[in-house]
């Protein structure tokens, strides 16, 4: 009668000792927290963002954002990307207020701008995009005619520095396009491989010579260094990754 009572309690000892290692492991499972990140993007830039027929963000920096959580995840933490649709113009007050924690739209430098910077990711230009059969050959041909740019954008920067020139801003990048098929304006001036791909598919012409230089960056409100470092560690692994090459290829970007 002892020993059934013994095999009892020993019984009932080790059914603890089993939950308690179970709890364990679910403790450590729940361990990983999950950190959101909000992206501010204007999805209206193509190929680096604009929406599908389903209303989905595609396009460089979507793919390439895709990418950000298998190279920031860790055993403690994981991250989640939530986008945040808005006019590009708005995105870095959206930042400042706190409604986002990074903006990724195509950003490239401008000391103007008060946010903090990330690494640049590709390389780019400002170019001036015009009809097929424009008499414009030259970037001192744009001296005097109306130009149409993105409002907030370093193209709109360029253009109000073309002398003589009229420049109409357009929150919306892609609603320029149809405006000049309609020579409502002599020129836009773009990202250069926004320009490439309106140029394929509409048949525009891109002049050889760029108005500005530049790089793309994505940023944060001023001061929010630790999430630039995020960033930052996020784009050093996906530049030395094949899926750099693949992506930069894909939508025809210039790579560092």
């Amino acid at each position: 009668m002892n020993k059934i009572i013994k095999s009892g309690i020993v019984g009932i000892l080790a059914l603890s000792m089993a939950g308690c290692g179970s709890s364990s492991g679910n403790k450590s499972k729940a361990s990983a927290k999950t950190t959101t990140i909000t992206v501010a993007i204007a999805p209206d830039y193509a190929p680096y963002e604009s929406l599908d027929k389903k209303g989905n963000i595609v396009g460089f920096d979507a793919d390439m954002v895709k990418l950000f959580p298998s190279y920031l995840n860790t055993s403690t933490t994981k991250y989640k990307f939530k986008y945040n649709q808005m006019s590009f113009d708005n995105i870095i007050n959206q930042l400042q207020a706190g409604q986002a924690d990074v903006g990724i739209s195509g950003f490239s430098y401008n000391k103007k701008r008060k946010v903090s910077w990330s690494m640049p990711y590709t390389a780019t230009a400002q170019v001036a995009v015009i009809n097929k059969d424009s008499k414009i050959k030259s970037i001192k041909d744009l001296e005097g005619k109306k130009l149409a740019a993105q409002s907030g954008s370093t193209g709109e920067v360029a253009a109000k520095k073309v002398k003589g020139a009229t420049v109409s801003s357009v929150s919306n990048a892609q609603e320029n396009f149809p405006a000049l098929k309609a020579k409502q304006f002599d020129a836009i001036i773009c990202d250069l491989a926004v320009a490439k791909k309106y140029a394929k598919a509409q048949n525009f012409k891109i002049l050889s010579q760029s108005l500005l230089d530049e790089k793309n960056y994505i940023v944060a409100k001023q001061g929010n260094t630790k999430m630039i470092g995020i960033m930052n560690k996020a784009l050093k692994k996906f530049i030395a990754s094949k899926d750099y090459k693949t992506l930069t290829d894909k939508y025809g970007l210039k790579a560092l």
